[in-house]
């Protein structure tokens, strides 16, 4: 019995810190980007939530690029890919999901040039509801 503990603190002890710090290092690393990209880039932004697998993720694509004609010069779009593949395994992007509680894919969350969220839209919106929300921005 002796021996099963002793195995398990040397195996599973470090196994459980590594998550938790690995957690950790991501949330900052997130935090970091987002705040060098807003020195960088006082712009509004879209923040384009979706998925590989996510057949809506093309209509909403289809859609968020007839609307980005007009704004792209004022307007960044920033996508993140909610499942990350790591080797064998998935990866979920977790510090972005937890961030802006995206349930579902596609998520559109829309930021001001301070970094305030603005509007969040989960599934498609058609060109004219980003547009206007992106009037309402300005």
């Amino acid at each position: 019995m002796r021996n099963w503990i002793i195995v398990l603190l040397i195996f599973v002890l470090p196994l459980g810190l590594y998550a938790y710090l690995d957690a950790k290092a991501l949330d900052a690393k997130m935090c970091q980007v987002q705040g060098n990209e807003l020195v960088k880039n006082p712009k509004a932004k879209i923040i384009k939530f979706s998925s590989p697998m996510c057949s809506e993720c093309k209509e909403a694509n289809i859609e968020l690029d007839k609307a980005m004609k007009k704004y792209e010069n004022s307007v960044v779009i920033e996508e993140i890919n909610v499942v990350e593949n790591v080797g064998k395994g998935v990866k979920y992007n977790k510090a972005a999901i937890k961030k802006y509680h995206v349930t579902l894919v596609p998520t559109l969350v829309f930021v001001d040039k301070q970094g305030n969220q603005i509007h969040k839209q989960e599934g498609v919106m058609t060109s004219d509801d980003i547009i206007a929300v992106l009037n309402g921005i300005k």
